[in-house]
């Protein structure tokens, strides 16, 4: 009892604690998607508008510079002038590169020199064409600068028109990627969160990870996130403030951010919510707690017992003294044998009680779990709510078990009547349809079309075909078949439990209906055995006069009998 009892408060502490740091973790990881990253991502975009759309604006101020107009009217006849200018604005605003495309001459102006003339069937100018044609007044993108090497530059164009709207040419800066890439990297050692940018087409442009990070499996591909892909069907509705935070497959949490000034989703990531270690701590130290009180009750439930039970050795030694003495004096000796009675029983109630203020507490553990499994939760936290669920249901079927023990031990005198086996049998299986069906387990009857009656306690036969109909789904392979029959003999009703397991061994079925036994063969669903169902079977149906045995072979499932007497 001391054994079970010490199982069942260390299952039950551990279960509570486990609870208590999903919910905390849960709630911090809340409170980080609802606040810190949105707060990170409006920072970061403040940045970005400082950083980036800076170079917006001096593409701007050229395309609608007026030198720049009336000198392309004016027939671009002193290229030095303008080489100047473009000179100038790289120098003042510390860019990388400045230019200006004419659409009458097709120069292209770098601040050193006329770099070349763009012409329609040469890839590289691609850009030009299409800015000539296109409606915004400016793009962004990313392409080889010609002037420096052919690095990786991100170039802001500008249209220059005239005052009637007409096309003029193409202007604007450019800053080098790997400036873009070094803001991104302060971002990151700033925010303390990886930074990743993607356009419209779910591609990625840029991230904050350096070199390396995809080599080293660092860099997340948030491309086959279903958050991504919900983002930019937001977008091509065209919507303009889409925001969302949401925990991605490998638990990391994540920010998405959509930025209609240069189309380009901001993506803010955290790969650790950083409480794990604090949340461990509370939980072991917790854990700790629970095993201290747990050893306390458990020692002063171990000295109540065995003070009880020196007590029951002392009266029955003092009665054995007395019974040698004066045997002749019956009347003392049944007074005797009744006092012994009556402490076996006190003894009996008292587990009895022990036993049933555990179910109170295992009880709120199944019910708070069932309460859980109804949120919406991640896997994982649902993989380990269902776990919770599973073993606490299990610890109260054990329960019950050792309840319906201590009713059997304390039972003397017995209602036994006439009894209709179907209407039991029909009583229970129902309890057994979810489980069933959980293992695609079909149940199947065979009663007599006459009506039969047996002689047998009501309680105690329902409980026990519940055990046998119960183990049968337990240790039946999912798709399999369990067969409920009755069968009829001059002076017996014979009640037949027929599953479709792996079956038992001669030796095996001789140890079958002991106490706490438990055999080789496992519950096919992981189900949870106490070890004291069939001996509970055993005991009953030896009470109410009947017989009870199992016929079973190795890889033919087992079929497992009660016999009873009718009226």
């Amino acid at each position: 009892m001391l054994m079970a009892l010490g199982v069942m408060l260390f299952v039950g502490f551990l279960l509570t604690n486990t609870v208590s740091y999903l919910i905390s973790r849960n709630s911090i990881r809340k409170a980080i998607l609802q606040e810190e990253l949105p707060l990170s991502s409006n920072n970061i975009y403040s940045e970005i508008q400082r950083d980036l759309f800076e170079p917006i604006l001096i593409s701007s101020l050229m395309a609608t510079d007026t030198f720049v107009k009336d000198w392309i009217k004016s027939g671009e006849q002193d290229s030095t002038q303008i080489l100047r200018y473009l000179k100038q604005i790289q120098d003042r605003y510390n860019t990388v590169t400045s230019f200006l495309v004419s659409e009458k001459t097709r120069n292209y102006y770098h601040s050193n020199s006329i770099l070349k003339q763009v012409r329609e069937d040469n890839p590289a100018d691609e850009w030009f064409f299409r800015v000539r044609k296109m409606t915004p007044p400016y793009e962004i993108n990313v392409d080889p600068d010609l002037a420096n090497k052919d690095a990786m530059t991100i170039f802001i164009n500008f249209r220059i028109l005239d005052d009637a709207g007409n096309f003029l040419g193409a202007t604007g800066v450019g800053l080098t990627v790997n400036a873009v890439k070094t803001l991104m990297q302060n971002y990151r050692e700033k925010y303390k969160r990886d930074v990743y940018f993607y356009d419209k087409e779910g591609q990625l442009l840029l991230h904050s990870l350096g070199e390396g990070a995809k080599e080293n499996n660092l860099l997340s591909d948030h491309n086959v996130s279903g958050a991504l892909q919900t983002i930019l069907k937001r977008i091509d509705k065209g919507e303009k403030d889409v925001n969302l935070s949401v925990v991605s497959d490998d638990g990391a949490l994540v920010n998405y951010r959509y930025i209609p000034e240069l189309e380009w989703i901001l993506v803010v990531e955290q790969t650790s919510d950083g409480t794990t270690p604090i949340l461990y701590q509370s939980f072991t130290l917790n854990f700790l707690i629970s095993l201290v009180m747990a050893i306390v009750l458990l020692g002063i439930i171990r000295r109540t017992v065995l003070r009880y039970q020196r007590n029951l050795e002392e009266q029955n030694q003092q009665l054995q003294q007395k019974n040698g003495r004066i045997e002749e004096q019956s009347e003392e000796l049944v007074d005797a044998n009744r006092k012994l009675d009556a402490l076996h029983q006190e003894k009996d109630e008292y587990i009895g009680i022990i036993v049933h203020d555990l179910k109170t507490p295992l009880n709120a553990v199944q019910g708070f779990s069932e309460l859980l499994q109804e949120q919406e939760l991640d896997p994982t936290t649902r993989e380990y709510v269902d776990c919770i669920a599973s073993s606490s249901a299990a610890m109260l079927s054990q329960v019950d078990d050792l309840l319906k023990l201590t009713e059997l031990e304390s039972t003397s005198e017995l209602n036994i009547e006439s009894l209709d086996p179907v209407q039991t049998i029909q009583g229970v299986i129902p309890q057994y349809s979810n489980p069933a069906q959980a293992k695609d387990i079909n149940i199947e009857t065979r009663f007599p079309k006459n009506a039969v009656r047996v002689l047998a306690n009501a309680n105690w036969l329902s409980s026990s075909i519940d055990n046998l109909l119960s183990n049968a789904i337990k240790y039946s392979p999912t798709g399999g078949r369990v067969t409920v029959a009755i069968t009829e003999s001059p002076s017996e009703i014979e009640i037949s439990v027929k599953d479709e397991g792996e079956g038992l061994s001669t030796e095996e079925v001789a140890r079958l209906f002991r106490k706490f036994e438990r055999l080789g063969p496992r519950p096919t669903g992981g189900e949870s055995s106490s070890g004291l169902g069939l001996y509970l079977v055993r005991q009953m149906v030896h009470r109410m006069g009947g017989r009870v045995w199992c016929e079973s072979e190795k890889g033919e499932g087992s079929i497992f009998r009660i016999a009873l007497p009718k009226p």
